[in-house]
């Protein structure tokens, strides 16, 4: 079972520059923060609910920008800690509602979140080479050749899963099944993916994020899938032996893979990819027609690309009705 920790990291004078995070590896942040600049990291709290995580952070996120003059103090951290622990709380209580034909398996809340008061101060120790990751391995046997194309200056761990994950979105059962499929084993994913996010080259995002919603009457709890947007009766409430709390999944893209609260969905931009050798060009496989139109589709074809490259002042849409 992964487990996702909440922090905030502050640098800076009396009144410091403060940002939210969530990881699953906290040992990759510290030395990530250690070889780029000073810094202070309060941890909040852990949880095994990435969407519970994620949600906490923005709660958090919203409560520093309306307090953004206020000294970051130990008495302010524990006061962060509090609105974590009573936001699970509201949380709890407004999945209770919504789970009505799921066997109540909670006596203490459906959520769970421990908070952790610990601060660390991490030195800056820029100018040092940077070596592994912690507990972070590979080993690989086609992923050889990727490794041969990758750049000599990054590290060959992270060079390899690059390429391999570039521009792509998966959810990560995705993300395992692709590197076996290619004969790429990691002893430590979730570390060195996670420094793609610290290094601003991916994002983590939950299969199904959550958020409470304010109303008139009452709060609500709104789910909504990242993958293919849908919310509302798409998006399941059920009880989740992985994380052992409070989930949920999406019925609208199933089959495509179970997205759930406790799910990461790991969205690496693209990168490298996009500038290769004419050597590589030529070896990638492209989309080509060798066909015929007959006179009609010729006809249709022409008027389509007509409509594409002189646009009219409120004709948006152009329908080719196709049997």
């Amino acid at each position: 079972m992964r487990e996702y920790l909440l922090y905030i990291k502050a640098c800076g004078g009396s009144i410091p520059q403060v940002q939210t995070y969530v990881t699953p590896s906290f040992s990759v942040d510290r030395s990530f923060w250690q070889e780029r600049e000073g810094c202070v990291l309060h941890v909040i709290g852990k949880t095994s609910s990435l969407a519970l995580a994620f949600s906490l952070r923005a709660k958090v996120n919203g409560y520093l920008m309306d307090q953004d003059k206020r000294a970051l103090t130990d008495g302010y951290v524990k006061e962060l800690r509090a609105i974590a622990v009573s936001s699970v709380c509201e949380a709890s209580s407004l999945y209770g509602r919504e789970v009505i034909s799921v066997q109540d398996r909670r006596k203490h809340g459906w959520f769970s979140w421990e908070s952790v008061e610990e601060s660390v101060e991490v030195p800056y120790q820029g100018g040092k080479e940077s070596g592994e990751l912690p507990d972070a391995r590979l080993s690989y046997s086609s992923g050889r050749e990727l490794l041969r194309r990758s750049s000599s200056n990054e590290n060959p761990q992270e060079a390899v899963l690059s390429e391999i994950l570039d521009g792509r979105a998966l959810l990560w059962d995705e993300v395992e099944s692709l590197l076996k499929k290619r004969g790429v084993e990691v002893r430590d994913l979730s570390a060195i993916l996670h420094s793609f996010v610290l290094a601003n080259k991916a994002e983590w995002r939950p299969g199904i994020r959550f958020s409470v919603t304010k109303g008139w009457r009452c709060n609500r709890l709104e789910l909504v899938c990242e993958r293919c947007g849908s919310a509302g009766a798409k998006v399941e409430f059920t009880y989740c032996h992985t994380c052992e709390q409070g989930c949920a999944y999406c019925t609208a893209c199933l089959g495509m893979g179970r997205s759930k609260c406790c799910t990461p969905y790991f969205l690496m931009d693209v990168g490298s990819s996009l500038f290769r050798s004419a050597e590589h060009l030529q070896n990638v496989a492209r989309l080509e027609w060798a066909g015929k139109y007959s006179a009609d589709q010729s006809r249709a074809a022409e008027r389509a690309r007509c409509f594409v490259a002189n646009p009219r002042p409120g004709l948006s849409e152009y329908l080719i009705w196709a049997v």
